[in-house]
């Protein structure tokens, strides 16, 4: 709690963090749109559409005000999509121009007056309802429900269905029989009979506590495959009788994550932790894989006509693999790192990017601009082992980096239950020709135990001492000071006496300190290198370039120990600030004494490199930003309880698109999405300014779009005198085939001939009809000559309108209306008459 007097020295922002970027890609199941040539991915509370061509962001539908849960093909109309989202709002819109057609809110079971939570949408094509998986509150498990789709009451199917699972209902399109989990359990049932209750069809070793992790139905067969805990697959067949046939298939050593048949059901594809994708070929057994897909495999997702699958990892990144089993494009989402406490968030000015823990082993450069990974270093140099069935593998992981101008540190830890732990402290230097950071020095066991924090100090132009400076602190109750250091290298072997001595630059400890035989906690760099400060237990010490310490400071109604510090910039370099469980505390270091403090507890504290702003992030909800030389000068801000705890923040440059140090402010969530303060008005230009590419850049060209486009083009860029003629060949036919949307076409097949006439020349034209017919005479054929020579006009490339056609004479027209063969007129009457009809 904060104290008594901190609502008198504080003022609230009325801005709010909004999440900027690195919603989760993964979180739950995307799909393809109808023809294939695009996927839709629930990101956040928006829709991202990207282009199966280039792997680029085509646009994204942002309509919902929470969470999107899923996104499916509409099969009332399989060009539009319903995309649902958690609070019960489903949108039927348009992915190609992201258009609302239609808003519809659905309505679940509520228990007590207690509103449930909306898990998972489904929309079966033989079904007349939608299938809803919702949540009530304080419940680990789901309820499957059939919703109207006209917003009536529904029905609960199953009382009880698994939540987490990629896969955790499923339905036929063609048998209309829907299939659920729960832990051992299958249900399989009929939405059509609500009075006969689904089969309930245990799992193979379910006393051994073996699990359903995941189920798909068959498209056009009344079967559904299953996969459990133990890695097997179980192909259901018969489930009308009492008991179905089953047939195993063994191949995963991990748990099955997901299942997925392709269109025609001729194939099913799995997925799990072993990071491979497996192509099952049934009955025969055969199968083919796509190894090494980087990190285990969370979705899968099959394209309409069977080109292509869409597998989704954990680290937060998007495979599309062909048919041939080959990944064609990939899009990686803000990389989600695993397995340890600790979060890096730094600002690269060279790149204007943010650098943060990726992949195991692994730092990613991401642009949150663009919403994209720029590159990614593999600090360890290793491969990701995938977990065994008993677990115990563990990856060497990146724990903690710091950056400064063309240096990067970083600090690599492993350790297991029986050996380790191995702790590597690595300076890399960026090199301009690879534009790359190359590995300067690296060593091992800096510190004799885990590290607990990690500071890299950038001189100042104007500094005196001009020299790079490293903190490092450890559990072996030392802090040590790192520098680079020349040394001299004399060659080895028979042509040393000929070679001269080289100078070799690498980073060396110059100093170590100790205090009390206390474990060194956090530590600090003063902004001109003169001072160091490290914390052990409750004090906060204060050291020469030397390593000579020259005070201790500890608050003496404050027992609990220092969990955060940092220096002053600016005016306020001779101001530290501390934070322990319970206190933040502003020392004056000249005077020795407290400035001010503040009760309240703080989880991750930063400070601002342009402006003498430092940013607090509290465990009550709310943010403290303040400079530390003012008492009055706190503001605050809520954060939402959803991110909480913070762990890491930064500040983005003062040249940056706002001056004001709130809105530079950005912080990663518990979910590792990244989030700051931006107006609306300013976040809508920042929108336009990077905005997401157009939709005609990602669609793949065809041999008929290219054809339209190069009539267009000439038709603009071209300036020749005016001349009249009778109009360019087949631009009715064109023109009518644009201005009418695409799924209301008929059959292509249908058009070819009547489209391939039009842009024929009256000359072949009669020779097609007198082939077919064989009753053209001597005087047609001259007439035919005739008239070719009168339409020659046709081929020239004139900037003439159509409209303007109707500006010639009454016999032109009339001459030119009676030039067209009767067959044309036919096939035209037939086949055409449809595109202007009004709708």
């Amino acid at each position: 709690l904060l104290c008594s007097n901190f609502v008198n020295m504080t003022y609230k922002s009325q801005l709010t963090p909004r999440c900027r970027t690195g919603a989760s890609l993964v979180k739950h199941k995307g799909t393809f749109s109808y023809d294939s040539k695009f996927f839709l991915i629930p990101s956040g509370t928006g829709v991202k559409v990207y282009s199966c061509a280039t792997g680029e962001r085509a646009s994204t539908f942002s309509e919902h005000n929470t969470e999107v849960v899923a996104v499916v093909r509409n099969p009332e109309n399989l060009v539009q999509v319903l995309s649902c989202s958690d609070d019960g709002v489903v949108y039927k819109w348009d992915p190609s121009d992201c258009s609302v057609l239609k808003k519809r809110e659905i309505s679940v079971h509520v228990g007590d007056g207690k509103e449930s939570k909306v898990r998972g949408f489904y929309a079966p094509p033989s079904f007349s309802s939608w299938l809803v998986l919702s949540q009530e509150p304080d419940t680990s498990h789901g309820k499957l429900e059939s919703v109207s789709r006209d917003g009536g009451e529904g029905q609960v199917l199953v009382e009880k269905v698994t939540l987490g699972s990629s896969s955790p209902v499923a339905f036929n399109s063609e048998g209309g029989f829907y299939a659920a989990i729960y832990k051992s359990r299958l249900f399989v049932g009929t939405i059509g009979l609500p009075s006969q209750p689904p089969s309930v069809f245990r799992a193979m070793g379910h006393k051994k506590r073996v699990k359903f992790t995941c189920v798909a139905c068959h498209p056009s067969e009344v079967s559904l495959a299953t996969g459990d805990s133990m890695g097997r697959i179980t192909i259901w067949q018969g489930l009308k009788e009492t008991n179905p046939v089953r047939s195993y298939h063994h191949w995963h050593t991990l748990p099955v994550s997901d299942l997925a048949y392709t269109a025609s059901g001729s194939f099913l594809l799995s997925g799990g932790g072993e990071c491979v994708l497996v192509k099952w070929s049934l009955p025969s057994e055969e199968r083919q894989f796509v190894p090494r897909m980087g990190l285990p495999i969370c979705h899968i997702a099959t394209s309409p006509d069977a080109t292509l699958i869409l597998t989704a990892h954990t680290d937060n990144c998007l495979r599309l693999v062909s048919s041939q089993m080959n990944v064609v494009r990939q899009v990686q989402g803000l990389a989600l790192s695993q397995g340890s406490a600790r979060e890096l968030l730094f600002h690269d000015p060279r790149s204007s990017a943010l650098l943060l823990r990726g992949l195991p082993g692994h730092l990613q450069f991401y642009q949150p601009h663009e919403d994209k990974q720029l590159f990614c270093l593999d600090v360890v140099g290793q491969n990701y082992m995938t977990q065994e069935r008993e677990g115990g593998i563990v990856n060497t992981e990146v724990v903690l980096a710091a950056l400064a101008d063309d240096w990067l540190v970083t600090v690599e830890h492993w350790a297991d239950n029986s050996l380790g732990p191995e702790t590597r402290l690595k300076f890399w230097h960026f090199d301009d020709t690879l534009q790359n950071f190359v590995l300067d020095t690296s060593v091992y066991a800096p510190h004799n135990g885990p590290l607990n924090d990690l500071q890299l100090y950038k001189p100042d132009s104007e500094s005196s001492g001009g020299t790079f400076l490293a903190l490092t602190t450890g559990d072996d109750r030392k802090f040590r000071l790192w520098a680079p250091q020349d040394e001299v290298v004399v060659p080895d072997g028979p042509a040393a006496a000929s070679q001269s001595q080289v100078h070799v630059s690498s980073w060396n400890c110059i100093g170590s300190g100790s205090f009390r035989g206390f474990v060194a906690g956090k530590g600090s760099i003063s902004q001109d290198g003169s001072l160091l400060a490290v914390s052990f237990g409750r004090s906060a010490t204060l050291w020469s370039e030397d390593c000579a310490l020259r005070a201790a400071l500890a608050h003496p109604q404050c027992p609990s120990s220092i969990t955060e510090l940092c220096f002053g910039r600016g005016t306020s370099s001779h101001l530290l600030t501390t934070c322990t469980e319970v206190k933040l505390i502003v020392w004056d270091i000249i005077c020795l004494t407290v400035l001010w403090e503040l009760d309240c507890t703080v989880t991750c504290l930063v400070a601002d490199i342009s402006t003498e702003a430092v940013a607090a992030f509290c465990s009550n909800n709310s943010m403290l930003l303040f400079d530390p030389r003012i008492r009055d000068s706190v503001q605050t801000s809520d954060v939402p309880a959803e991110c909480q705890p913070v762990r890491a923040a930064t500040f983005l440059p003062h040249s940056s698109d706002s001056g004001d140090a709130l809105q530079r402010l950005c912080f990663l969530s518990k979910d590792q999405e990244l989030y700051s303060w931006i107006d609306d008005t300013k976040e809508k230009e920042s929108a336009k300014a990077h905005q997401s590419v157009k939709l005609e850049s990602v669609v793949p060209p065809t041999p008929f779009g290219a054809l339209v486009a190069q009539e267009s083009r000439s038709a603009v860029a071209t300036e020749a005198p005016e001349q009249h003629r009778l109009g360019l060949s087949g631009f009715r036919e064109v023109r009518q085939l644009l201005d009418v949307a695409s799924h209301t076409l008929p059959p292509i097949t249908s058009l070819y001939e009547n489209l391939l006439s039009a842009f024929l020349s009256n000359k072949e034209q009669r020779k097609r009809v007198g082939t077919k017919h064989k009753e053209a005479t001597a005087s047609d054929d001259d007439d035919s000559m005739s008239q070719d020579e009168s339409d020659s006009d046709v081929h020239m490339d004139v900037d003439q309108e159509p409209g303007e056609s109707e500006a010639l004479d009454t016999d032109k027209v009339s001459t030119a209306k009676d030039s067209s063969t009767d067959s044309v007129k036919l096939a035209k009457a037939k086949h055409f008459a449809w595109l202007t009809k009004k709708r």
